[in-house]
């Protein structure tokens, strides 16, 4: 049902615990992408543009796989918010333990898909592709861990665990670099990073007990469906680096990839909107004043990086890797703040519709997802545009495809709100 309190409707003391959580998250969550980023732009600057545009691909791996992550914790926190007994604890074990096993069983499959993603990314070196592994396979646990929290409402914990997820990655991660600037060592240090947050995680949590069988296959159950949906979403997120990969040649691909530092910074700035609006839209379904309300501040932050990157180009390429290696790179960086800002509102409908259980909208990105692709080898794959053209093209198919996935899935639940009525 649609909500009909406006803002100055709403009780005071709500609006204020709403923005104390998001002052809080925003924090931590700022912290963990800067933090994160910094690794990334010391890849940048220590890595030959061949292996940053290897290293890159590799995190864009990640990024995909960390759908299951993200997956349990939107079903934990969906979960925990709509929970309506007298304590959460066996809820919570269940969630817990059903992270363990989506990690056990995603660290299987990557470690027998290693010589398929060593071929696919061109990659000679075994050691970082099968790190992937293991590094999944924490951020995995992790995700449960942070479902727990985000549905309690605990903003300060889940504040913490954010933070340890980017200290752990520039700490070991860019220590790792610093110590000796490698692909493999820059692997070792992902690894080591990504087991900080979940040791953290566990912490937090301890003492939850009390979890069955048939709660722990019930968060499973509710967890495919959620991840399906965010699975479409990082894919088609994630594809351009992939994309860029395989149809540009080393030096534009390794330009492409400093661009895309710009739009993952675009893409994560506003995700503490999605973290705190998340449990409010999954306990009251068809709020779409909220939803609105939570769309215009993801965009309206968008719209301050496109214009920050338009009058300052030169400092968001000293940012990203040095004028020495991306100066050409500087006249097109307010393309990717678009396709950033673009993606963030796109994953925050997409959250939208997993607190509604819609779950047709994975099949809408899995259509955007072929035509983009298609597009790409037509036009990247038969040298209609090559060099910074091909980088040009590239990041305008992707932001005009987040663009009107954006538009059609909230056209959606706007109907499916209607309905409701």
């Amino acid at each position: 049902m649609s909500s009909d309190t406006t803002p100055e409707q709403e009780p005071m003391a709500p609006r204020l615990a709403f923005l104390r959580g998001a002052t809080v998250v925003a924090v931590g969550m700022a912290i963990m992408n800067v933090a994160a980023y910094g690794f990334t732009i010391l890849g940048s600057r220590r890595l030959t543009p061949e292996e940053f545009g290897a290293i890159t691909a590799l995190l864009g791996l990640l990024l995909i796989g960390n759908v299951a992550s993200l997956g349990l914790q939107a079903t934990g926190a969906r979960m925990i918010a709509t929970h309506t007994g007298d304590t959460t604890e066996s809820l919570a074990d269940a969630l817990v333990k059903a992270g363990r096993r989506g990690a056990l069983g995603l660290t299987a499959v990557l470690l027998v898909a290693t010589p398929l993603f060593m071929w696919l990314l061109h990659i000679d070196s075994v050691l970082p592709v099968l790190l992937l592994a293991p590094t999944l396979g924490c951020l995995t646990l992790m995700g449960s861990e942070l479902g727990v929290l985000q549905g309690s409402k605990r903003w300060t914990e889940l504040a913490a665990v954010y933070t340890a997820v980017g200290v752990g990655r520039l700490v070991l991660g860019g220590g790792a670099l610093l110590i000796h600037p490698s692909l493999d060592s820059a692997m070792i240090g992902l690894t080591l990073g990504a087991v900080v947050p979940t040791l953290l995680g566990a912490f937090l949590l301890r003492g939850s007990s009390g979890a069955t069988s048939e709660h722990i296959k019930e968060v499973l159950r509710e967890t495919v469906h959620g991840t399906h949906t965010l699975l479409a979403f990082f894919v088609i997120a994630n594809a351009d680096v992939l994309l860029a990969r395989a149809l540009l040649d080393g030096t534009d691909s390794g330009y492409y990839a400093a661009g895309v530092i710009v739009a993952k910074a675009c893409l994560f700035l506003p995700q503490f909107v999605i973290v705190v609006v998340f449990p409010t839209l999954a306990s009251s379904p068809g709020d779409t004043v909220r939803l609105r309300r939570a769309i215009q501040a993801v965009a309206g932050l968008g719209v301050c990086t496109v214009i920050g990157t338009l009058l300052l180009p030169d400092l968001v390429v000293a940012i990203i890797g040095g004028e020495e290696k991306y100066a050409p790179l500087g006249p097109y960086t307010w393309l990717f703040a678009i396709s950033g800002s673009a993606y963030a509102v796109l994953q925050l409908v997409v959250y939208a519709a997993i607190a509604q259980q819609e779950k047709r909208a994975a099949l809408l990105i899995w259509v955007g997802l072929v035509v983009l692709v298609i597009a790409a080898g037509i036009v990247l794959g038969t040298d209609m545009a090559t060099g910074l053209n091909g980088v040009k093209v590239l990041v305008a198919m992707t932001s005009t495809c987040a663009l009107l996935l954006s538009a059609g899935l909230a056209a959606g639940l706007h109907r499916q709100a209607s309905d409701a009525n």
